[in-house]
Formats: structure tokens, C-alpha cells, sequence
């Protein structure tokens, strides 16, 4: 007996009628209305990011309803961007780039309904979206262990925070390069998350903010004296009070202070240090690099992830850092 197997074809009709209420709306409006709802388990960065484009858009065009949008209106968009200045500075490619990729994902909301976008709204006609802006690529700067001395020597000099701002800076440095979180989930621990009783090695864990994902790295021990030294003259919850995403025009002028006090090239910036230590775990021990950034915390392996294995935590003990860093004085 032989078996028939139909094969069922897309059809737009399956979706019913357009509604064409939303064709009458803006961008803001459809976003609120229709895609704002579904993203609530969505990382607080990633929705803010839709209504920082949002008042662009609003602020650079005519926010016209969304049966008018068109892609000759989105590039005149994009020239907009890319004409105005944020914070004294022109947008780069990559940044224009980023946030046409939020646009996109609105305005595919609003396209027809097909196989390809089975919940489009059918609220304006079909166009084709503008291609991506020719990004320069830079590489990253990776820090020599001979550099990471000089940063660590010159946070004598630093004089801000005001209460223990040599530790406080040496911490971070520390703290950064061991354990490899973006900037400012570094920077926006409490001592909550600080568990100095982990696995006899101690642990620092956080939700990222660009992915949500929890994660909890193990550490180091030159990381682990550096944040109890921080802990016992500490006065706030948090483990560096005044290192806030509201303050980084003062955080920026300091580092800026500490590489040139070390002699460290211009180009390199903060999160350059998440790259380095990437970079040292990696040519040691491949693929833990990964695991401590939290590249690999994806879908249902994301729990073996969150737990360290063996090879992770011989990684974590025998990183090599710089003598000066098993220094806390």
C-alpha cells in the first residue's frame, strides 16, 4: 500500500483580510498596538532601543501612517541620521546599520502576508528595504600582559571615585579581564551577586542586558581578593557606586585619564578588555573563551552553560595574569 503525502501551499487568504485599521496608524502606534504586547520576555535594552528609533523617526520625518511608508521615505530617513549630529558626533555605519534593523522588523510587520511574513499586516504595499551601509571594520585592541601592568600601576593616580579610587579602578581591571562581562554589566553589579562561597573559588553572576541570559562566571583568585578588599571598606550596595550608565561622560574622562597615565593607545576603549580576556582564556583552553562571555548560553543547553564544567574552572584557576594583580594594597 502506497503512501500520498499533500503537501499544503501558503496562501495569504489563510490569514484572512487585511486589517486596514492599522494602515492608518503610525509606526508607534502599530509597535504599541501590535508588537509591544508580545515582547514582554524581551531584554529591557532591546525594547528601549525600538523607541529610541521610534523618536527618530518622529523627530526626522513627517511620521506619516503607515499606508504611506515607502523605501524612497526610508532612505531619506537614513540621510537624516546620517546628517545629524549625537552627542558632537555623526552616527557611524555600524550604529545606522543597527538601527535599520529595528526598523526593518517594524516595517516587515507591516508588509503583506506571505510565506516568508505569514503575520504581516498587509498595511502598506510591499517594498524592497534598503541595503546595509558599508561598515569600516575595526579590530579589536587586545591588551598585552605588559600593558595590563601599566593600567594596574597607574590607578594610583586616579582620583576619582572620591572614597578608594585606586582599589575601586584596580577592581574593575581585575574583575574585567578575569571574568569577561560587557562594560556595564560590570559595572552594575551589586554584592548580591557576588558570592564568595562558590565552589571555594568565589563567582560573580548577572543577567546580561543585551541577551537576558543569566550567567555566573567563576573567579579568579586575584579577582576574588580584589572584590573583598573592595567589600570590606564598601558603604553601598553596589560594588562601584557612581559607575552608572547616567554618568558615563565622567567614567569615559577617567579611563581616558588611566590610559594615558599607562601610555595606552587612544583606540582602546573599555570593552576592549572583555575581548582580551577572551583572547587569553581562548588561546589556552579553546572554546572556554566562549563559555565565559557567554557567546554559548543559547536554548536548552543554556543551564550547562549557567553551571561551569571541570575544564572551566581549571581555566578560570590557572589563567595567567600579571604579577601586580595578586597585589590588593
Amino acid at each position: 500500500m502506497s503512501a500520498v503525502c499533500s503537501l499544503r501551499l501558503y496562501s495569504p487568504e489563510d490569514q484572512g483580510p487585511p486589517d486596514r485599521s492599522y494602515s492608518r496608524m503610525t509606526l508607534r502606534e502599530m509597535f504599541l498596538a501590535r508588537m509591544r504586547p508580545e515582547m514582554s520576555g524581551r531584554a529591557a535594552k532591546t525594547i528601549a532601543e525600538y523607541h529610541t528609533l521610534l523618536s527618530d523617526w518622529e523627530r526626522l520625518t513627517d511620521d506619516p501612517p503607515i499606508a504611506c511608508l515607502s523605501r524612497v521615505q526610508l532612505f531619506e530617513f537614513r540621510e537624516q541620521l546620517q546628517q545629524e549630529r549625537y552627542r558632537g558626533q555623526f552616527r557611524s555605519s555600524a550604529t545606522i546599520n543597527k538601527k535599520f534593523r529595528t526598523l526593518r522588523a517594524m516595517v516587515r510587520q507591516c508588509w503583506p502576508a506571505d510565506s516568508h511574513n505569514p503575520g504581516g499586516l498587509g498595511a502598506c504595499g510591499y517594498f524592497l528595504f534598503p541595503q546595509e551601509l558599508k561598515e569600516t571594520k575595526k579590530l579589536p585592541y587586545i591588551f598585552s600582559q605588559e600593558e595590563l601592568s601599566r593600567l594596574y600601576q597607574a590607578c594610583n593616580l586616579q582620583s576619582w571615585p572620591r572614597r578608594h579610587a585606586a582599589l575601586t579602578w584596580r577592581t574593575i581591571l581585575v574583575t574585567h579581564f578575569c571574568c569577561g562581562p560587557r562594560t556595564f554589566d560590570l559595572l552594575s553589579l551589586t554584592w548580591d551577586d557576588i558570592d564568595f562561597s562558590y565552589r571555594d573559588c568565589g563567582a560573580v553572576s548577572f543577567a546580561a542586558t543585551k541577551t537576558s541570559k543569566l550567567q555566573r562566571v567563576p573567579l579568579h583568585r586575584a579577582a576574588r581578593s580584589h572584590l573583598q578588599a573592595l567589600r570590606a571598606v564598601s558603604q553601598s550596595q553596589r560594588v562601584f557606586p557612581g559607575f552608572t550608565a547616567t554618568n558615563k561622560s565622567t567614567i569615559r574622562r577617567h579611563w581616558r585619564k588611566l590610559k594615558e597615565a599607562a601610555g595606552i593607545s587612544a583606540t582602546a576603549v573599555m570593552e576592549d578588555m572583555r575581548k582580551t580576556c577572551n583572547t587569553a582564556y581562548t588561546d589556552r583552553w579553546p572554546g572556554v573563551g566562549a563559555w565565559i562571555l557567554g557567546h554559548r548560553l543559547g536554548g536548552v543547553n543554556a543551564q550547562n552553560y549557567y553551571n561551569p564544567t571541570r575544564i572551566v574552572l581549571e581555566a578560570v584557576e590557572n589563567l595567567p595574569v600579571p604579577d601586580c594583580f595578586h597585589e590588593t594594597g
